[in-house]
């Protein structure tokens, strides 16, 4: 008689347990929207040349690289940068280096070449950072390559 009781009470508490996992997800994952950045092109799964998917105008990449004053910037630091994704269009740089989305300037150890970016927080200390695809261009970087590069906020 116990035993049945026990029994009928531990199935009707499994049939609870399962009945309350169907009214609410036990993992909520965030939507594509609340992750992207900016405008980001669409139809960008088949392979592509970088300069098909590369959509910043002259006058974009000519303001890019414009020199700005040295005195009006301040070195974050440097940071290994890695092409981010190619779909999200513009010059810009996400970084763990700042906490607040900012303006500024990235340039390349090697060969001093510069380009004006939007400078967006990345969350992970030590992570690197991602540039991208109109930058790693306009600094004629390949897009394969892990480069060092130091970042500074206007």
């Amino acid at each position: 008689m116990v035993f049945q009781l026990v029994a009928k009470l531990a199935t009707l508490a499994i049939l609870c347990a399962l009945w309350s996992c169907t009214q609410k997800p036990l993992l909520t994952l965030p939507s594509k929207k609340e992750a992207q950045v900016g405008p980001v092109l669409s139809g960008t799964g088949a392979p592509k040349a970088p300069a098909a998917l590369d959509v910043a105008t002259r006058e974009e990449r000519e303001a890019a690289v414009a020199q700005t004053s040295v005195a009006e910037t301040q070195a974050l630091g440097e940071t290994i940068v890695s092409l981010g994704n190619p779909a999200e269009t513009g010059f810009w740089v996400k970084t763990p280096l700042l906490g607040t989305k900012s303006f500024g300037r990235v340039t390349h150890k090697e060969t001093g070449k510069s380009v004006n970016v939007t400078l967006l927080p990345l969350d992970g200390q030590g992570s690197g950072s991602q540039i991208s695809l109109s930058a790693m261009r306009a600094l004629g970087l390949p897009l394969s390559s892990l480069t060092s590069v130091v970042i500074f906020q206007e």
